[in-house]
């Protein structure tokens, strides 16, 4: 089909909100946490005919005249003959892929597919019957026996609509019409440029229908209020029948124990539940719901010595509501949830009250052979990967991930921030967003949707995008909307560019922390250590009451590997940069002058890129996971070093500088010789602080001296006040350091006013 001119949709979001509660489709929006629940996949052979599609009418409205339209083809019936179409095995994206990690190995195709598949139903018809849908990539409408059930736009979210009433004894046949329009062609989807990661098509998720006999729990919202175990429990309980109906609810709460051998098996929660626990407010009520009714209830509970979750001690809790009609328990709902805090308190982020520096890396969810299909095992074995990197943070890139791989996380201990796909926004694509609200739709399902993990610390509006009025209004809109509707604890940020505009960026100030991709002597300018460095201290004077984030940094390797080394330079320069402000030392002592409260290097594994002009070789591993660059072991030394004694949590204050006592005792004109009055332990302290005068600020090279042996080190630009990491010198030579030699280049001058051993960096 020729495209047309390209049109504004008029499409609108179908979340919306009644008496507070989550509403899409015309039901309460669901949780999608995996429950005992009876349960029909539909994953497996499908039927599936590609087309090329009108963009522009997939973006339209779905009125009675466009439904019509859609049909007339007649692949809607049920007694189309489908025979000639193509199998295709689902979930899976719609994109040829064969595994390699090469160009074009996976294929672009941005554009339409049919699928059909009819099965046989077998259960009752007298129940609620759910269709869920965790992944649809990008606009789906959905048919089921001939009946048009409803569109979603959005490929990284999942939603869920009633099918109850559709079903028929034996065969029925669903069908799914899907367009993907290409990144770059509209202003109006979400994504919608040249992003740096891929366009899948399909329904690339879990699909299937879940049953409950009638009276069924939608969701339970869990807030975590304090470590000393206040909770805040807002129940949803659905009514989708035409009778009245008189229930009892019946909460409890189990324990879990994370070293249980069977902690990662099951994504279901009540696969981990050990003893139930008694807790003073959770008690049994009767509840009558009219035809058609939903209810919200909101109790609070205070769990007694609750156990927290944590950073690699995942203590979980599992909450279990059961309903009951009569002497039937008609369903049971299990969510796992942990007692954790997360808050900012001046340029400090706290967990469980106390300070934390978080050093994490990023995921792509993308597998070579799989493309975004997620699978509880792949995940697992992901994250698993992602643990021997000693790291303590997660960002999973910049769109949802599926629902178990924050569930995985919970049980794995690993904090994360999680993102909808905003990606580097212009002027014209917010203008059209504020119009047409599927921003703000998927910020809505993407927290809703996995409410209750309290791996998800930081939800993030958006990454890179231009436009600093309007992204602020967008930040001051989402602000307003979680903190004020629907709070559930986390804290909220962005990733900007450093370079739009930079560190005055004032779409920060509604923001909880202050975040910027950093990609200095790559994209920004300046060179890597001195540009890192002098941004995070103009953003700290610009934002002196905020936490500090670096959301990225990194180099890629290249295919052919000419970058291979360039990749651990510019690791090694950037991280230096940054951790020398760290708000927590390697020893968990809190740094009273500390403003920098997360790093997150850009990215664990390689991935594909959409537009097929290279794939993007910016991970430590490979896409297969297992073969490792050179960076790989120089980050899990670094990030041992940085969280293997507290997981990166502080508690005490650093000491001040020890002043070391020192003598001149030699001046060569291109070095300087000093003795220290007595051999010291260099092995306790982090950095060694020297207080410099010089004519010019070239590097130099310092070297500590014991009685036999020497280590150096070459610092970057001088400044006249220098943090020399001391981790960068052999230990053997650090345990007792009786002289310092600073080697001056050509023509230069230094006069050192003062050396002391410190714990922090500034």
């Amino acid at each position: 089909m020729e495209q047309t001119t390209y049109r504004e949709g008029t499409l609108r979001s179908t979340f919306s909100f009644e008496n507070k509660i989550p509403y899409q489709n015309g039901i309460p929006y669901p949780s999608f946490d995996p429950q005992e629940r009876q349960r029909y996949s539909l994953e497996g052979t499908w039927k599936k005919k590609r087309f090329q599609a009108d963009h522009n009418w997939s973006m339209s409205e779905r009125t009675e005249a466009w439904l019509k339209q859609t049909e007339k083809e007649g692949y809607t019936k049920r007694t189309f003959d489908d025979q000639a179409w193509e199998n295709k095995q689902l979930p899976a994206p719609e994109n040829h892929l064969t595994g390699k990690e090469e160009v074009h190995a996976a294929e672009t195709y941005e554009d339409g597919v049919w699928y059909r598949k009819t099965f046989t139903w077998e259960h009752q018809l007298d129940q609620v019957v759910t269709l869920k849908c965790l992944g649809v990539s990008y606009v789906g409408d959905f048919w089921l026996n001939e009946t048009y059930i409803g569109f979603h736009e959005g490929g990284f979210t999942p939603f869920a609509f009633d099918v109850s009433r559709v079903l028929t004894a034996g065969e029925n046949t669903i069908v799914v019409r899907v367009d993907n329009p290409p990144w770059t062609t509209r202003l109006d989807t979400v994504p919608a440029v040249n992003n740096d990661f891929f366009n899948y098509t399909g329904i690339v998720q879990d699909i299937y229908l879940e049953m409950v006999p009638n009276v069924q729990v939608a969701r339970v919202d869990i807030v975590p209020l304090s470590s000393a175990g206040d909770v805040k429990l807002t129940y949803v309980i659905e009514n989708r029948t035409d009778e009245e109906k008189q229930v009892v609810l019946t909460p409890f709460l189990h324990d879990t124990d994370f070293r249980a051998t069977n902690w990662l098996e099951n994504p279901a929660a009540k696969s981990i539940c050990t003893d139930k626990i008694g807790v003073n407010g959770l008690e049994a009520e009767s509840m009558i719901l009219q035809p058609h009714e939903s209810k919200q209830i909101t109790k609070m509970i205070q769990m007694a010595n609750p156990k927290l979750w944590s950073i690699r001690t995942p203590h979980l809790y599992v909450f279990q509501l059961d309903i009951q009609e009569g002497d039937t328990v008609v369903d049971s709902f299990y969510s796992q949830f942990g007692i954790r805090t997360i808050a900012t308190k001046e340029t400090q982020i706290t967990l469980n009250e106390l300070p934390v520096f978080f050093a994490g890396v990023a995921r792509h969810e993308e597998w070579p052979e799989y493309g975004r299909t997620a699978q509880w095992d792949r995940i697992v074995r992901d994250f698993r990967s992602i643990s021997e990197l000693h790291v303590n943070l997660v960002r999973t890139a910049h769109y949802p991930n599926h629902i178990e791989t924050f569930i995985a996380l919970d049980r794995f201990g690993l904090p994360s921030m999680s993102e909808i796909p905003l990606w580097q926004f212009e002027t014209a694509h917010y203008e059209a967003q504020e119009v047409r609200g599927i921003s703000y739709q998927m910020w809505r399902e993407m927290i809703f949707s996995s409410y209750n993990r309290p791996s998800i610390v930081m939800w993030s509006t958006q990454n890179e995008s231009k436009d600093v009025t309007l992204r602020k209004a967008y930040n001051e809109a989402l602000v307003k909307e979680v903190k004020g509707d629907y709070p559930d604890g986390r804290l909220l940020t962005q990733s900007a560019a450093a370079d739009q505009p930079g560190f005055e960026d004032a779409s920060m100030e509604p923001l909880d922390v202050a975040g910027w991709t950093m990609y200095f002597g790559i994209f920004h300018g300046s060179t890597p250590y001195e540009g890192t460095k002098n941004f995070i201290e103009k953003a700290h004077q610009a934002w002196p009451n905020k936490p500090i984030m670096n959301t990225e940094y990194g180099i890629w390797s290249n295919a052919d590997k000419s970058f291979i080394e360039k990749q651990v330079e510019i690791y090694n320069d950037v991280q230096l940069a940054l951790v020398e402000k760290a708000t927590v030392t390697p020893d968990g002592k809190v740094n009273p002058n500390g403003y920098l409260a997360t790093i997150d290097y850009w990215t664990a594994f390689d991935w594909y890129v959409n537009h097929n002009e290279f794939y993007q070789t910016m991970g430590m591993l490979h896409m297969d996971r297992q073969t490792r660059k050179p960076l790989y072991d120089h980050f899990v030394k670094d990030h041992k070093r940085l969280l293997e004694k507290t997981n990166g949590i502080g508690s005490g204050m650093a000491q001040a500088p020890i002043r070391i006592a020192h003598s001149l005792v030699g001046d060569e004109g291109n070095k300087l010789t000093f003795s220290l009055d007595q051999p010291t332990a260099f092995m306790g302290a982090h950095y060694l602080q020297l207080e410099l005068a010089f004519n010019q600020a070239d590097p130099v090279t310092i070297t500590l001296h014991n009685a036999n042996q020497a280590t150096s080190y070459t610092t970057f630009t001088l400044s006249e006040k220098m943090a020399i990491p001391l981790w960068k010198f052999d230990d053997h030579v650090r345990e007792a350091v009786e002289a310092i030699t600073i080697e001056l280049a050509a023509g230069q001058k230094m006069n050192v006013a003062s050396m002391q051993l410190s714990q922090t960096g500034n």
